[in-house]
């Protein structure tokens, strides 16, 4: 266009800055904005929604609010919905007195909120369990003749069941209902939560049973809900015949669908079971994520099958996942178990080649493993370096280096440090504290003898 001499328009500008907001790409758009200006054009109030709504969706809270004035001071008077853009997005940042106090603003400007003004105020009281300030939220809207649409009584049901008052949520429901507003799949899921969460499965059946009934097809969440429930129940049988039901009629099943029956097959020691699983997801499944492999790394581990384990790690490093210090701790702590505390070490050693810091989780694994191998003074020596890199040791790894060391018959080492962590602040856990105990008894008895 510009070539050819084709002078582009606000209308161009805004489609463009639009463009980029929806794929996340804000500094370009904040770029593409200032060049807009500097040309000489004068944005208007669609320019300037699009660029407030694109800081506000990637969470941009303070240039979000700085970018606000800035409408205010070039003469343009935000509408209710700029307002509520910003509003949303202190709620989602925990800034409930800086929600509240541009609310008030707003209200104080003579504009005059609306449902979605309530509405994320509702949300975010309800989510930091401020019942007063959402009473009193209610209460204000009745004044203003502002009626609860569907998404304020999800807020309510959800928060009511987080909470574990389900009773309460589904006389919620039946308000709800007498008001003319039929229940969707979010009130749904929030009551089949509600009754997973109290492990009240049988409940939870039938309201996933009636949401069927009444026309409203559940969505992969409902799924996951209910799979999640039967697994923490030990239901585990009951998962897979709802997982097994997806593919025959519901949707398609997503990344936390597999995690959450490969998570409950682990907890259960079927192993086996989660790789097939696993094997099927890579075959016709989501793509795994981190989640995914370190659940199967775990359970993997746990279950004594290092072979596989390093397999799975070779490739989870060979792959495009950008692999943490979690999932190195998973595979160290495997290995010092199993007694392989060399490879253990190698692997503690390549963390820093891979541009990683050990964390006090670390540490702790590889002290444990030294002391389990009755190589204490190796464990104390790395105990001693957490420092020099920058990793303090907490009362975890106090507890474990002298467990250590009375385990290794150190007790004069064991009683020193002991005194240096009760120093610093740090007590023994019972562990520590038994094995002190058994010393102090075992000492009387040889006196006694």
């Amino acid at each position: 266009m510009l070539k050819l001499g084709v002078e582009p328009t606000v209308v161009t500008f805004s489609t463009l800055i639009n463009g980029l907001c929806n794929q996340s790409k804000i500094s370009q758009a904040v770029s593409l904005f200032d060049e807009m200006i500097g040309r000489g054009y004068q944005p208007d109030l669609i320019v300037y929604s699009t660029m407030l709504n694109g800081l506000c969706k990637t969470e941009n809270t303070d240039r979000a609010v700085r970018f606000l004035r800035m409408i205010e001071e070039r003469g343009f008077e935000p509408n209710i919905v700029a307002y509520n853009t910003v509003i949303d997005c202190l709620c989602k940042n925990s800034l409930l007195k800086e929600a509240f106090d541009l609310f008030s603003e707003v209200k104080d400007k003579g504009i005059r909120p609306n449902i979605v003004s309530y509405n994320c105020l509702i949300h975010a009281t309800c989510n930091l369990g401020q019942q007063k300030e959402t009473r009193q939220l209610l209460n204000e809207m009745v004044d203003n003749n502002i009626s609860c649409d569907i998404v304020t009584y999800n807020i309510l049901i959800d928060a009511h069941c987080k909470e574990a008052m389900v009773s309460e949520a589904e006389d919620i429901v039946d308000t709800m209902i007498k008001q003319g507003i039929e229940p969707d799949v979010v009130t749904y899921n929030a009551i089949i939560n509600g009754h997973c969460l109290q492990n009240q499965m049988g409940k939870a059946k039938r309201v996933f049973s009636l949401m069927i009934e009444k026309g409203c097809a559940p969505d992969i969440l409902s799924y996951n809900i209910m799979i999640n429930g039967y697994c923490k129940s030990k239901r585990l049988d009951e998962a897979m015949e709802l997982f097994h039901q997806i593919a025959q009629n519901g949707p398609i099943p997503d990344t936390v669908t597999y995690n959450t029956l490969m998570q409950g097959m682990c907890q259960f020691g079927r192993v086996i079971a989660a790789c097939e699983l696993f094997k099927t997801m890579l075959a016709s499944g989501p793509v795994p994520n981190l989640v995914t492999c370190l659940i199967l790394l775990d359970g993997l581990c746990t279950r004594g099958k290092l072979e596989v384990a390093l397999k799975l790690f070779r490739a989870m490093q060979n792959s495009r996942l950008k692999l943490n210090v979690a999932s190195y701790n998973i595979l160290i702590d495997g290995l010092c178990k199993a007694g392989n505390i060399e490879v253990g070490k190698e692997l503690f050693h390549k963390l820093s080649v891979n541009g990683l810091k050990p964390n006090v989780y670390t540490y702790a694994i590889m002290i444990n493993g030294f002391c389990r191998d009755g190589l204490p003074d190796e464990a104390y020596q790395l105990f001693r370096s957490m420092e020099d890199n920058d990793c303090l040791p907490d009362s975890f790894c106090y507890n474990v280096m002298i467990q250590g060391f009375l385990r290794n018959g150190y007790t004069l080492k064991a009683t020193q440090l002991l005194s240096e962590m009760v120093g610093k602040g740090f007590s023994a856990n019972l562990c520590t504290a038994t094995l002190i105990l058994d010393l102090i008894l075992r000492s009387n008895d040889s006196i006694l003898v």
